[in-house]
């Protein structure tokens, strides 16, 4: 049984006969029951849809918080992880002989005008990834105390080593502890950067950064 609020005129929740009333962010909705039809096998490009939504979404799930940020102007009437999903579906995947992969370099964790810093760099020593950044390029579209919101991704474990806005523009650089098992597992880490002003109403798009690995004598 709906509850009608606000007269006759006004908005219900609950369910109504064959539609259900609710509210999202404020606004009201009116949904009709799912019909329940036969299972179908998919065709090959349904199935392939299915693959890519999935994959997208459990890549982005984890990042839901940093993704507020990163596509706040977009947030009106969705999250920002929804944001981000519609912004890099396009785009996001590798299709080789039937098989789906993410696109890393591809994707895009915020979209704005703020200016990003240049002279990007991660380089791996030991277990430490060290990332860095131009610090002097505030007063040209950011400030010194923009934050910096870094992403670190191991493909083979399938973790977020990093996922925070602790550093910020001006202090160039900053350094993550990475899970090595192996001497080659550490060439399947993703890092991603951009940038924030400190209220957090503008970003700079994200710049994917390729990990280097230093030659220890």
């Amino acid at each position: 049984m709906g509850t009608i609020k606000e007269g006759i005129n006004g908005p219900f929740r609950g369910k109504a006969g064959s539609v259900i009333g609710s509210s999202w962010r404020k606004i009201n909705y009116i949904k009709g029951l799912p019909r329940f039809k036969k299972k179908r096998v998919p065709s090959t490009g349904q199935a392939l849809q299915r693959e890519k939504f999935a994959l997208l979404n459990h890549f982005l799930y984890p990042l839901s918080g940093i993704l507020e940020t990163g596509f706040k102007q977009f947030t009106g009437a969705a999250t920002g992880r929804n944001a981000a999903f519609r912004y890099n579906y396009d785009h996001a995947f590798l299709v080789e002989d039937g098989e789906v992969k993410l696109d890393y370099p591809a994707l895009q964790l915020s979209h704005g005008s703020l200016f990003t810093a240049g002279d990007e760099k991660a380089e791996v020593d030991g277990d430490i990834l060290y990332v860095s950044w131009n610090p002097d390029t505030y007063g040209m579209g950011g400030m010194m105390d923009d934050t910096a919101c870094i992403v670190v991704y191991d493909e083979t474990l399938e973790v977020l080593l990093r996922n925070d806005m602790t550093a910020i523009r001006h202090d160039g650089g900053d350094q993550v502890r990475i899970i090595k098992d192996t001497d080659a597992h550490s060439s399947d880490l993703h890092v991603w950067l951009f940038f924030a002003d400190k209220l957090g109403r503008h970003v700079s798009k994200t710049v994917y950064i390729p990990v280097e690995h230093k030659l220890n004598p």
